[in-house]
């Protein structure tokens, strides 16, 4: 761990969204680092931080983003807010439409308003790479950016928020446009989990759509660290940051490597399916990739784990935990 991480020693930070996948990773580091954590959850998709529920600098609060009153007096005393709650996965996005826009608008403005209410010192905000749309180029920070869905289209409100707080009260903010991070812990809803999951119990994989669709997918380990940097650099402040590899792959390969890691290729039958209701595809996103240079720039950091070893971490933290 870098230097710069030691000054997360003694700091009060509050993480909404602390119980999921990327939450809790980085509620666990930020542990380590010796921070004082509040957590706001609801843990409707479960809670990934009970083994850490003894510790003595964790405070865990099973309450929603969407009840001000509720949240208001966590907010008092504390240094930093990583706001993470959020509505995720495709299928959720689309069957919980009016859940989405409370969670992503409402819980949004009431995490950011109390931010600058109780005049904390930094706001990250966990934003995403379904901004851009489509590019078959590199995504840069300064767009273009044409959301495909509702929960795209949340996110760039999200941090416009963060802007408008920094215009009018001062509020210092970073917004983290995550690309699809994976790695253990991850639940079965998205693509590189479910095909590891789905072969190791003998079941087909099924892809969407012709496969040709590209991804750039960021190990966890390199997400949260590239997060705490932004988090606590001076350089990470009022800007707007990819956290992505900048190497795409398609689903197809994606498939054929996770056959190939479980020594199943040829034995687990691959399966093609046309877009439906709860996956539509109006708002499928065909090509991702994200342009790292601004990221790599200001916090002198890029991943460091590869798509083969990263994919061979999560099929033995898999392996372990069944």
């Amino acid at each position: 761990m870098s230097d710069i991480f030691k000054k997360y020693k003694g700091l009060r930070v509050l993480v909404t969204g602390g119980a999921g996948f990327i939450g809790s990773h980085l509620v666990e580091k930020l542990i380590d680092l010796g921070a004082r954590v509040s957590v706001i959850d609801t843990m409707l998709c479960g809670n990934k931080i009970e083994s850490l529920e003894r510790c003595k600098n964790l405070s865990i609060h099973r309450l929603d983003v969407t009840d001000i009153r509720a949240i208001g007096p966590l907010f008092k005393g504390q240094d930093m807010i990583f706001h993470l709650a959020a509505v995720v996965g495709v299928e959720e996005t689309q069957d919980e439409p009016v859940n989405l826009l409370n969670v992503e608008v409402i819980g949004t403005a009431n995490v950011i308003s109390l931010a600058a209410k109780n005049k904390i010192k930094r706001f990250v905000f966990a934003s995403s790479s379904e901004v851009y749309g489509d590019s078959t180029k590199p995504m840069v920070e300064e767009g273009p950016f044409n959301p495909k869905s509702t929960y795209a289209l949340t996110k760039l409100m999200g941090e416009h928020f963060c802007m408008a707080y920094y215009q009018k009260f001062g509020l210092e903010y970073t917004a983290l446009r995550y690309f699809n991070a994976y790695g253990p812990r991850q639940d079965g809803r998205f693509v590189l989990s479910r095909f590891v999951n789905r072969a190791l119990a003998g079941q087909e994989i099924i892809i969407y759509g012709d496969g040709n669709q590209t991804r750039d997918f960021t190990y966890i380990e390199d997400t949260i660290h590239m997060s705490l940097l932004a988090g606590i650099k001076d350089e990470g402040i009022n800007q707007v940051l990819n956290f992505g590899t900048g190497k795409d792959v398609s689903i197809n390969m994606l498939a054929d490597m996770v056959l190939t890691s479980l020594n199943l290729k040829g034995k687990i039958k691959t399966s093609y399916v046309n877009y439906d209701r709860r996956r539509s595809l109006e708002i499928e996103v065909f090509n991702r990739i994200a342009d790292t240079t601004k990221a790599e720039r200001l916090l002198a950091y890029r991943p460091v784990t590869g798509l083969e070893s990263g994919l061979q971490k999560y099929i033995d933290w898999y392996k372990n935990r069944k």
